[in-house]
This record gives structure tokens, C-alpha cells and sequence, in this order.
């Protein structure tokens, strides 16, 4: 439960904390011409945009705003992504930028079924209290 609610937390640390490690951990390591400099630092905004846009998917959820919890799967994707960010700003390798792109597609997907789940789940709940509402009426 304590894990949950940090990642909850974790999540709005991780908008800035994330990109600014890999822009200093991968600019140390830079070789060579400055444009792999300008690469890395038009796509730290890209990575923060990301960060930020999982993070609207993960509050968009009812669930997540009133128990200021999230899931277990969210705090399974959000680890791995993590750490692939973390790894992205330790090793210069091209893996591992393959490595956090997959992993940040992923967790997008997760959010979006998962936001996708609960809508359904509150829909189909309304308008099974609006049959009842309406065989009730009918009766």
C-alpha cells in the first residue's frame, strides 16, 4: 500500500528529476560532435512530454484521484520504465534507448487500457442502474 502510494507521489518528482539525469548522464558521456548534444537536448522535452502525458492517463482514472493509490500494474511498468531511464543515463548505448522507448510505449498502452477499463466499467454500471431506474418506472 505504501509502495502504491509513493508511486503516486513518485510520478510528478519524475517529470523533472528523469529528464534533467539522462541530459547530464548521457552529456557527460558525449563524443564527438555537438550534434548529439542538440539531439539529446531536443529529446529530454520530448521524455518529460511523455512522463507528463502518463501521468494525466494515471489521474484521469477515478480510482487513482480518490484513493490516491495506484495499481499494482502501474507501479510494475513504472519501475521498469525507471529503471530503463536511469540505465539510459548510465550506458551510452543504443540498446538502451531502445530499451526506454519500448518500455515508455508500453506503459502509454497500459494507462490507455486501463483508463479504457475503469470508463467502461462506470458506463455500463450507469446504465445498468438506468434499467433499473426504468424497469421500475415501467412496472
Amino acid at each position: 500500500m505504501w509502495l502504491r502510494r509513493a508511486f503516486s507521489y513518485l510520478q510528478f518528482w519524475a517529470i523533472a528529476v528523469l529528464p534533467l539525469w539522462v541530459l547530464i548522464g548521457r552529456g557527460v558521456q558525449l563524443e564527438g560532435s555537438g550534434w548529439g548534444l542538440l539531439g539529446l537536448l531536443l529529446a529530454t522535452p520530448l521524455l518529460s512530454l511523455g512522463l507528463l502525458v502518463t501521468l494525466g492517463l494515471t489521474v484521469a482514472r477515478r480510482s487513482v484521484r480518490r484513493a490516491k493509490l495506484v495499481s499494482r500494474l502501474d507501479v510494475a511498468v513504472l519501475s521498469v520504465w525507471y529503471v530503463s531511464l536511469v540505465l539510459l543515463g548510465l550506458i551510452a548505448k543504443p540498446f538502451t534507448v531502445i530499451l526506454a522507448i519500448v518500455v515508455g510505449l508500453i506503459v502509454f498502452w497500459t494507462m490507455v487500457w486501463q483508463l479504457f477499463n475503469e470508463l467502461r466499467n462506470r458506463v455500463s454500471l450507469s446504465l445498468g442502474k438506468f434499467d433499473a431506474i426504468k424497469v421500475k418506472s415501467t412496472v
